[in-house]
């Protein structure tokens, strides 16, 4: 069962082993990580007061390195109290670092995000478990009595392709993920399909934007492939 905070008074909060697996994202079928606002709601809760911050440099928040890419140097301040500086490079959706002629501002915004979550595990310990690769724990439920289930007769033959087109997401939800799709950048809508078909239709020979969308039909499918594009837009450890 995740910890509670062990915070002694004037120190840093020790977020180590407070979160569990129902905070956690797939990326495909192996990368794990966290997604940056549940981080900040975290850092809210157990962490009063401690604001995270870039450090800028000439009045400039993108510093440059000697190979001609960019980082940032985050900390967290709390009153006069502040953490030393933790650099984090700006890279693309790889994982490279970016060129300083090439980061955009949406570049600098996705790396302000990760590099909170980054920041957030070495100064608080919040998430390291990810870092480290340490098993975490479900979070504790409260037991409920099992709910009564009316008796569902098995459906004639003739009405079993009726009864899953009901059960499948129509309308309005596949609408708003198409748009949220068309807000990505191509090379990302693309990568999202991609990753999406690799998770739940791995053997298909679909290909194409248009053919991948319409493997999406369940409201499954749809959580699946916004855990995609968050992942994406938003890398966290």
């Amino acid at each position: 069962m995740p910890t509670t905070t062990k915070t002694k008074t004037g120190s840093i909060p020790d977020l180590s082993g407070l979160i569990s697996k129902e905070d956690l994202h797939k990326k495909g079928s192996f990368a794990t990580y966290m997604n940056w606002a549940r981080t900040t709601q975290y850092l809210r809760e157990h962490a009063p007061g401690w604001e995270f911050h870039l450090e800028p440099k000439n009045e400039e928040y993108v510093w440059p390195s000697p190979d001609g890419s960019g980082y940032l140097m985050c900390f967290f301040q709390n009153g006069e109290k502040k953490t030393p500086l933790f650099p984090f490079p700006i890279m693309d959706n790889r994982n490279n670092p970016l060129p300083l002629e090439k980061i955009s501002a949406r570049d600098v915004s996705d790396s302000h995000r990760r590099g909170l979550c980054a920041c957030a595990a070495f100064v608080f310990g919040l998430a390291y478990e990810l870092w480290a690769r340490i098993e975490i724990e479900e979070a504790a439920k409260v037991k409920v009595e099992p709910e009564k289930k009316e008796v569902v007769r098995t459906p004639k033959r003739g009405a079993a392709a009726k009864q899953l087109a009901n059960e499948m997401i129509q309308g309005n939800p596949l609408e708003d993920l198409y748009r949220e799709l068309q807000d990505l950048a191509p090379n990302l809508r693309s990568e999202a399909l991609t990753q999406f078909k690799a998770l739940r239709f791995p053997r298909s020979d679909v290909a194409g934007n248009k053919g991948l969308f319409e493997l999406i039909k369940t409201e499954q499918h749809i959580n699946d492939v916004k855990a995609i594009m968050e992942d994406i837009k938003i890398d966290s450890p």
